[in-house]
C-alpha cells in the first residue's frame, strides 16, 4: 500500500469517526446550552444525515473499494462514543482553558471546531486526487459542511452581540432566502 493509500484510509477513518459521533456530540452540545432555541438547533444538527453517509460511501467506496469501505464502516460503528476525534477536540479545548465555560458560546465553539475538522478532512482528500468525480463529491460534502459552519458562526455572532438565538438559519448557500 502506498503512502497516499495510507493517507486516504486515515482520512476515511476520520470521516467515519465524525459521522458516527455527530449525533452524540450535538446532543452533548445541546446539554451545554441553557437556551431553548440553542437546544433545538443542536438537536436538529444531531439528526442522522443519511444523504451524507451515502455520499461518504460513494466517495470512499470508489477510492478504497467497497469491501474495505464496509470494513472501515463496521470498525467505526463498533467504537464507543465519543469518537477519538471529538474526544481529542474536547481535550484541546480544556487545555486552552475553554473547557471551564459550559454555556451557549462554548457549545457553539465546540460544534464549529468539529465542523472545521470535518472540512479539513475533505480539503486534504481533494489534494490527494485528480479524479473529477471524487473532487465533485468531496465538494458537495464540503458545501454542506461550510453551510453548517456558517450557520453556527451566525448563531455565535448573534449570541455574542445580542444574546439572542436565531430561530432558523438566516441564509442559504443557494441564495433562495
Amino acid at each position: 500500500m502506498s503512502h497516499v493509500d495510507d493517507k486516504v484510509i486515515e482520512l476515511a477513518r476520520n470521516a467515519l469517526s465524525f459521522e458516527f459521533s455527530t449525533e452524540p456530540f450535538f446532543r452533548h452540545a445541546a446539554s451545554l446550552t441553557r437556551n431553548e432555541s440553542g437546544k433545538k438547533m443542536f438537536m436538529r444538527l444531531a439528526k442522522k444525515d443519511d444523504e451524507r453517509m451515502a455520499d461518504l460511501t460513494s466517495l470512499f467506496g470508489k477510492i478504497v473499494g467497497g469491501e474495505l469501505w464496509q470494513k472501515l464502516v463496521a470498525e467505526a460503528a463498533a467504537r464507543t462514543t465519543p469518537s477519538a476525534v471529538t474526544a481529542s477536540m474536547e481535550v484541546d479545548f480544556t487545555r486552552r482553558g475553554h473547557g471551564a465555560v459550559a454555556d451557549d458560546t462554548q457549545a457553539l465553539r465546540l460544534a464549529m471546531e468539529l465542523e472545521r475538522r470535518f472540512i479539513h478532512v475533505f480539503k486534504d482528500l481533494a489534494v490527494l486526487t485528480r479524479d473529477a468525480d471524487i473532487i465533485e463529491l468531496a465538494d458537495k460534502i464540503l458545501e454542506g459542511a461550510f453551510f453548517r459552519y456558517d450557520n453556527m458562526q451566525a448563531q455565535l455572532d448573534s449570541v455574542l452581540n445580542s444574546g439572542m438565538w436565531l430561530d432558523s438559519p438566516e441564509f442559504r448557500m443557494d441564495g433562495k432566502f
